[in-house]
């Protein structure tokens, strides 16, 4: 096989935690599982038959190779791309049901009335965030020693600055992060603060949705009383 194709089924390989080629049968899916670096196997794995196969081969008996079959310098980290991986799928499965299961609330009538939806809802929020950093470690695990697949590993790609250079970057981001992230906390706690009451309240006082008084500036938002809001509505 081609160097790229070798180095992506390597990382195939180690994503599946799948150590020996199946020759004799279909490769299964293995749903959950410890893969083991040193003894080169997935230990307490619960699998599928066949399933492994079919998704990657598109037969039901494929072969697919295994990560021994791979100079043990070629492998990427199989634990933390197998389980970085599920992460990112089962946490787009929770999305995919939350979804689901909103429409036929909302079908029903009853998507503001079950709590335990909303209590749902809260506790994925963030996982977008969380399923984007698992891909993204999939991604960059999963290409181990390969900066570009096939062609250069990642001990050659590193660029020629010390490691005082590195760590002063990085703290600059750090402290650019903080900033930035805490300003926009402090304004969205204001707004929590504030509430959406006197929006509604000032609607139904002046004439309806669009005809209250709108900030010219949005973040100018938190810095007016409502006092003043009441005063340009009886105004």
């Amino acid at each position: 096989m081609g160097l790229i194709t070798y180095a992506k089924w390597s990382s195939v390989a180690a994503m599946e935690g799948h150590w020996e080629t199946n020759h004799e049968e279909g490769m299964p899916l293995y749903l959950f599982g410890l893969p083991d670096m040193q003894e080169e196997h997935t230990k307490y794995a619960i699998a599928i038959p066949n399933l492994g196969s079919l998704i990657l081969t598109h037969s039901m008996d494929g072969t697919v190779t295994g990560l021994k079959d791979f100079a043990p310098e070629d492998r990427p980290n199989s634990t933390i791309v197998f389980w970085s991986f599920r992460i990112m799928v089962g946490l787009g499965m929770l999305m995919l049901l939350m979804a689901f299961a909103s429409v036929w609330l909302r079908k029903t009538g009853k998507l503001y009335e079950q709590k335990w939806f909303h209590g749902f809802a809260l506790i994925m929020t963030p996982s977008g965030f969380i399923a984007l950093l698992a891909g993204w470690f999939t991604t960059e695990v999963g290409r181990q020693p390969w900066i570009v697949y096939g062609i250069m590993r990642t001990k050659d790609a590193l660029s020629p600055v010390s490691a005082e250079q590195v760590g002063l970057t990085l703290i600059i981001f750090v402290v650019v992060y903080c900033i930035v992230f805490g300003v926009g906390i402090y304004y969205m706690l204001k707004l929590m603060h504030k509430g959406p009451k006197f929006i509604h309240s000032q609607a139904s006082e002046i004439g309806g949705v669009g005809h209250f008084k709108t900030p010219m500036r949005p973040l100018s938002a938190i810095n007016e009383s409502l006092d003043e809001q009441d005063k340009g509505a009886s105004s």
